[in-house]
């Protein structure tokens, strides 16, 4: 299944992709260094966004990242392939496919990859962390802009990795000391915890089945997680958020995002980049599983929802449950 070339984020200017967003994939983007470890710029402010940045960093074999430390940004760090450690809460954790750890502002992370296999994760940053791009030549910090040719050249004549497409994701409760869900939204806010992708606050509001992971209600500030199975045909409601820049990643199977005025056909690893006020939406074509970082929290979507916000505030309180799939 081949994106058309005119509905790729590798052929599209960030100016493009704020007006009607684009088609990304895990394995394209222009590639810097940060934090010494190899990182591919999949949804980022050269691409249109302003209030997240996602990445797909690549841990090889026994290498190990910078410890880094941000006063502003958070980190959600999601596991797609391989079996990485990352630093939370001040000891090293191990991470299965479909973990997604969050570290909050103020607290020292790493990732590192012991074992004989290539670790793939997929790095939310909200918001974007824009002195990474400094030493890239994508961004001035003397002038306070970012090179938008320069992004646009790096993008468009990036060569693609050779990763696997399908996030093969599994439920995991392994380290229950730091499990979201054995913790409270305060200590999560404060310190961070380690999320999975199958569990988390049941929500409906667009459609179809899917569980918020990452959210305000969950301990997070700006970071955000959603994770959805779609049955064949099942089509979640087209929409656009207000004030969110959303990056939603198909994992595994096959469907079609809309993407601003048109569909398109895609399969696993694909994504469909929806800057703010960009519509986008997804019908699964066979059992499909896909799921949505997004920044800041999309109070558009919860705001009806008075289970899980109520009068200006996040119900906390809220059960998390497991996401039954058949796929």
């Amino acid at each position: 299944m081949v994106v058309p070339d005119h509905c790729r984020a590798r052929y599209r200017t960030a100016a493009q992709i704020k007006v009607s967003g684009a088609i990304g994939n895990l394995r394209d983007g222009a590639q810097i260094t940060a934090h010494g470890v190899a990182t591919r710029l999949l949804a980022w402010p050269g691409t249109g966004f302003q209030t997240e940045a996602v990445h797909v960093v690549t841990v090889q074999p026994n290498e190990q990242s910078e410890h880094w430390c941000y006063d502003l940004a958070e980190d959600a760090l999601l596991c797609h392939s391989g079996h990485p450690e990352v630093l939370l809460r001040g000891a090293w954790v191990g991470m299965a496919p479909g973990d997604l750890a969050y570290v909050p502002p103020g607290r020292e992370r790493a990732i590192r990859n012991t074992t004989d296999t290539m670790a793939i994760l997929v790095n939310q940053i909200t918001p974007p962390q824009i002195d990474l791009y400094i030493d890239h030549g994508l961004y001035n910090a003397d002038m306070g802009v970012f090179n938008y040719d320069s992004a646009h050249k790096a993008t468009t004549n990036a060569v693609p990795s050779q990763m696997a497409g399908d996030g093969r994701f599994s439920y995991q409760d392994t380290s229950p000391e730091v499990r979201a869900w054995n913790l409270s939204v305060e200590d999560v806010r404060r310190d961070g915890a380690l999320f999975n992708v199958y569990r988390g606050t049941p929500y409906s509001g667009i459609g179809l089945p899917m569980r918020l992971v990452l959210w305000p209600g969950a301990g997070s500030r700006t970071s955000g997680f959603n994770f959805a199975y779609g049955a064949d045909g099942v089509e979640d409601v087209i929409h656009k958020h207000p004030v969110a820049d959303e990056c939603l990643v198909i994992w595994a199977g096959r469907g079609r995002f809309y993407m601003g005025d048109r569909w398109v056909e895609v399969e696993a690893g694909d994504a469909v980049l929806a800057p703010c006020g960009v519509a986008h939406g997804h019908v699964s074509v066979g059992p499909a599983l896909f799921g949505g970082f997004a920044s800041p929290p999309q109070l558009d979507l919860v705001i009806p929802d008075r289970g899980v916000y109520r009068d200006g505030r996040f119900v906390t309180t809220t059960t998390t449950t497991e996401l039954t799939v058949d796929i």
